[in-house]
């Protein structure tokens, strides 16, 4: 036993393990497992035990299904547990200075995910000199079921347990991260997909504002009602679903945790009732109520102290409508439109049923596809269409409006293709690479794992935790990476095509996003 890698902490005493060139402390609880009495309750701060803990293994995933699709970056756990509220540490060699820190909040459209994924390990991302802390949160059922009668005796909250879990972990990383070599004044919040999201939400809310000071935000979307729910609607939800278990609201906090997720999961397959005015496509998302999802927050000011990256991928709707399995050479997602009348019947729900927003999107999209010499099938049109009406169309909207309002803003497209019979850069394709993970067997006849992938991710790790260090961060080579700025080539590209290649230009496909602003009412 190596006594020197005993750390103490709020949760108690853990001894970590050392990984090639860094030490992992893995599966660390941050606050106590919210089972019986304490499940749709705030998380309580953890009760220490006497003893050094061996922090060897990672704690259990959240429950939760992972969808065929989404099986191809995230694969099935096999041990999942409400007793899921845990976090991972990996931190360098202590060379008596302090190093930044950076924690990761995963994505899964809030109801899949896991820290203990091989795909999310942060030993790589630690060996460039930064503290990586992954952060496990209730998903799905346990995470976002809210009703009145749920109200948590502390902080009267009924709703967001996720978000509530993440700022738990946003504090105990605050409070505790010294002990493992971490700067609690150097701390940046990353967050992917729903995670972003998430992180997002957070830098806008006070209560949260001490515990980071930069975020970087990969591929962020943003949710309200009617697409997720109202208030109202998540309650009357929540009642439907004890209703199906002859139960009540407070009586689902007995259902057994297996029964009640897969209760939900079938409950959210089945037509909402008429008298339901929102939650059409997320009947569990973070939900607006003024105390931990303040508002929308692609509309809200952004912390002018709080420096911020954005990303997306190149094609993130082909991750959705265009994703094979390497392995089996199968389609992982729902048949692309082939002509033209099958494109404007998929746009018209997209646009809230007006014939002319469906034409005008059409057309703009096919105006730039052509100027650019790209294709414009109906199928690749709706890709793109796809991809900027859930994803890209918000946060690179945003950057423009963070620019304008004096903050410091960072954008950077992800343009490295997966490899065939996969086609464009979809949603999630990037993660291989922030972690180093890509060479996994699960990864590697996906998104590639030779010599140009291992420069593409040394280069964007680099930049990730330069970003974290310095006052002016590089993206390669010394290159400095620009403040963004509308309308000038100061983005950043990873990765075009096939190369390794980092440069700098405007953003890609930036013409076509200008048409969802009247329609979205920005």
């Amino acid at each position: 036993m190596d006594n020197n890698l005993v750390v103490s902490t709020s949760s108690g005493r853990f001894r970590g393990h050392i990984e090639g060139r860094v030490t992992s402390y893995l599966g660390i609880p941050y606050a106590q497992p919210p089972v019986g009495a304490l499940r749709f309750r705030a998380p309580q701060p953890f009760q220490a035990t006497r003893g050094v803990v061996d922090a060897y293994r990672f704690g259990a995933a959240s429950i939760q299904t992972i969808p065929p699709f989404v099986a191809w970056i995230y694969p099935p756990q096999d041990q999942q547990s409400e007793d899921c509220l845990t976090l991972n540490v990996w931190t360098p060699p202590w060379d008596g200075t302090l190093r930044p820190v950076i924690v990761w909040l995963h994505g899964g459209a809030f109801r899949t995910g896991a820290t203990r994924m091989p795909l999310m390990n942060g030993r790589a991302l630690a060996e460039h000199g930064v503290v990586v802390v992954t952060v496990n949160y209730r998903l799905g059922t346990f995470g976002l079921l809210a009703h009145p009668d749920f109200a948590d005796p502390d902080n009267g909250s009924w709703a967001n347990w996720q978000l509530q879990d993440m700022g738990a972990a946003l504090h105990w990383v605050r409070q505790n991260i010294a002990a493992f070599g971490g700067d609690p004044a150097r701390m940046c919040l990353m967050g992917q997909s729903g995670g972003a999201m998430s992180a997002a939400i957070l830098a806008q809310n006070a209560a949260y504002r001490s515990c980071f000071q930069m975020a970087v935000l990969l591929s962020p979307p943003t949710l309200s009602a009617p697409v997720s729910m109202t208030q109202e609607d998540a309650a009357a939800y929540t009642e439907l679903l004890a209703s199906s278990l002859a139960t009540t609201p407070r009586g689902l906090r007995n259902v057994p945790a297996r029964t009640l997720h897969e209760a939900e999961l079938t409950l959210n397959l089945q037509p909402l009732p008429a008298h339901f005015t929102s939650g059409q496509d997320f009947k569990l998302a973070p939900l607006l109520d003024s105390i931990f999802y303040l508002s929308d927050w692609t509309r809200t000011t952004w912390p002018a102290d709080i420096a911020v990256i954005i990303t997306y991928t190149l094609d993130e709707g082909a991750f959705f409508y265009n994703l094979y399995d390497q392995a089996t050479h199968t389609r992982l997602t729902p048949p692309v439109p082939s002509t033209r009348d099958m494109l404007a019947a998929m746009v018209l729900p997209l646009v809230g049923g007006s014939l002319d927003a469906v034409a005008a999107v059409i057309n703009v999209y096919t105006r730039a596809a052509v100027a650019e010499g790209r294709s414009s099938a109906p199928a690749d049109l709706w890709v793109d269409i796809a991809g900027d009406r859930m994803l890209r169309n918000y946060g690179t909207r945003y950057a423009t409006t963070i620019a304008k309002n004096g903050a410091s803003i960072r954008y950077a497209t992800y343009m490295h293709q997966v490899k065939a019979p996969g086609r464009g850069v979809p949603h999630c394709s990037d993660m291989p690479m922030i972690f180093g993970t890509y060479g996994l067997d699960y990864y590697r006849d996906k998104v590639g794992a030779g010599p140009e992938e291992a420069r593409l991710s040394h280069d964007m790790m680099s930049a990730l935790v330069s970003f974290t260090r310095d006052t002016i961060p590089t993206i390669a080579s010394g290159l400095e990476w620009p403040v963004y700025q509308p309308g000038a080539a100061t983005s950043v590209h990873w990765g075009t095509g096939d190369s390794s290649d980092t440069t700098i230009g405007p953003i890609p496909r930036l013409a076509q996003l200008a048409v969802w602003d009247a329609i979205l009412g920005y």
